[in-house]
C-alpha cells in the first residue's frame, strides 16, 4: 500500500483491472462448470502460453497474461491488489497508453525469457527450463513493482500493509521474491523465469526517458551524424525533411516585402496647427 491513503486510478488503470477480473472469473467457469473438464482445459489453454506452440498461437504471448489459476481465487487477488497499488501513480506520471504498453512489453518480455532458456538450455538440465504451459500476470507485476521503485526511489509503500518500505528496497525485494520463485517453481503458473522477463522490461521501459528509449536516441543521433557535420533538433526530430519537401512545392520565395505600415501614414500626416500638446 502507498502512504498517504488509497490511490485513485485513472481510466487505463480500471480497464486492466476489470479486464483482469472479468477473465479470471470467465475462465473460472469454463474450467470448473461450462463445459467444464477437459474441454474446458482445452479452451483455456488457446490463451496460455504454450511453448511448444508459439509460432502456431503467437497471441499468447499476451494473452496469457490474463489468465489465472481458475482453481483458487487468491491468484487474481494477488495480482489486482499490486497492479492497483503501485500502477496509479506509473499511469498518472506515464499516461494511460503508455502505461498499457509497458504491462503488455513485460508480459511479451517474462514469456519470450522463457522461450529462450526453453531452447538453449539442454533437457538434462532439469524441468525448471522446461515447464511448456506458461500463464498469469506475474510478470507484469514484477515489472510494476520495479518501475515503482525506479521512479519512486525515495517514496514509501508499505509492503504487505504493515512494513514501510523506500522505493530502492522495493527494489531489491522484488528480485528477492523473484530468486524465491526460482526454488518454488513448482507452485507459479507463470514459470520460474517470467517475472524476470518483467523485471528486465521495468529496468528497461522505466524512467523519463527510459533506458531503452535513451539508447534509441544515441543510436539515431549517431545515425544522423554520419548524414553530415551539422546537427539540429529539427533534423533529429525530422522536421528538416518535412520543411524541405514544403519548399519544393512552392516555386517563388517564402518571404515577401509588402509596402506601407506606420511609417508610410506619419509621412502624409500634416503637421497639427496647435502645438501646445507637443513635447
Amino acid at each position: 500500500m502507498v502512504m498517504g491513503g488509497f490511490p485513485r486510478p485513472g481510466r487505463a488503470l480500471k480497464a486492466v483491472l476489470i479486464t483482469l477480473f472479468a477473465v479470471s472469473v470467465a475462465g473460472a467457469v469454463i474450467f470448473n462448470w461450462a463445459p467444464g473438464g477437459a474441454t474446458g482445459e482445452r479452451i483455456l489453454r488457446w490463451f496460455m502460453c504454450d511453448l511448444n506452440l508459439v509460432l502456431v498461437r503467437p497471441w499468447t504471448l499476451l494473452t496469457s497474461g490474463l489468465i489465472t489459476s481458475p482453481q483458487e481465487v487468491t491468484h487474481v487477488l494477488y495480482a489486482l491488489i499490486g497492479i492497483y497499488f503501485l500502477g496509479s501513480s506509473l499511469e498518472e506520471r506515464w499516461g494511460g497508453a503508455r502505461f498499457i504498453r509497458f504491462l503488455l512489453v513485460s508480459v511479451a518480455a517474462g514469456n519470450l525469457l522463457s522461450l529462450l532458456l526453453n531452447l538453449l538450455v539442454p533437457a538434462s538440465a532439469g524441468a525448471i527450463f522446461h515447464r511448456s504451459l506458461l500463464f498469469g500476470p506475474g510478470a507484469a507485476i514484477a515489472a510494476t513493482a520495479i518501475a515503482w521503485s525506479r521512479e519512486h526511489a525515495h517514496s514509501q509503500v508499505r509492503l504487505f500493509f504493515v512494513l514501510p518500505v523506500t522505493g530502492k528496497i522495493l527494489f531489491w525485494v522484488t528480485i528477492g521474491f523473484c530468486v524465491l520463485g526460482l526454488i518454488y517453481y513448482q507452485s507459479n503458473p507463470e514459470g520460474a523465469f517470467s517475472p524476470f522477463g518483467g523485471v528486465l522490461a521495468g529496468i528497461l521501459l522505466s524512467g523519463s526517458p527510459s533506458p531503452a528509449r535513451s539508447a534509441w536516441l544515441r543510436l539515431k543521433l549517431a545515425f544522423l551524424r554520419r548524414k553530415g557535420p551539422t546537427l539540429s533538433a529539427e533534423s533529429i526530430a525530422g522536421l528538416d525533411r518535412t520543411r524541405a519537401k514544403r519548399s519544393a512545392k512552392v516555386g517563388g520565395p517564402t518571404l515577401r516585402v509588402v509596402k506601407g505600415g506606420m511609417d508610410d501614414e506619419l509621412k502624409d500626416r500634416k503637421p497639427p496647427t496647435d502645438k501646445r500638446y507637443l513635447n
